[in-house]
């Protein structure tokens, strides 16, 4: 005789094993610490505005600027462009850090991440 089960074999699952795509669960982590960040733009503290800025691509150098002139949220998303462009460059920063800190704000801005 045959030791192959036949049709009336029932197969019995023994445990139940949740099947979790990775990449789905990684991708959604990050997109809520993105978003928690920028729900709190206006009022992040300096060391949180050079966390977001450094995703942008903004030196060293202009991030240890940021954090001597203690650059807030309360700075960036209440002054004027001209306020901040004027003040950060006095401080040496170079225009073109600037121009893309200034790409931030308008994005964030635009995308409606300000409280």
């Amino acid at each position: 005789q045959s030791k192959i089960p036949t049709a009336r074999f029932i197969p019995v699952a023994t445990e139940v094993v949740p099947v979790v795509d990775s990449s789905v669960s990684q991708s959604a982590a990050a997109a809520t610490t993105t978003t928690s960040l920028n729900q709190h733009l206006t009022n992040a503290t300096t060391q949180e505005v050079c966390q977001w800025l450094a995703k942008y691509g903004i030196s060293k150098t202009s991030l240890d600027i940021l954090q001597r002139e203690e650059i807030d949220g309360v700075f960036l998303f209440e002054e004027s462009i001209d306020v901040i462009r004027n003040a950060l460059k006095e401080e040496g920063m170079r225009t073109g850090q600037i121009s893309r800190i200034r790409h931030a704000i308008e994005k964030a801005k635009k995308e409606g991440y300000l409280i």
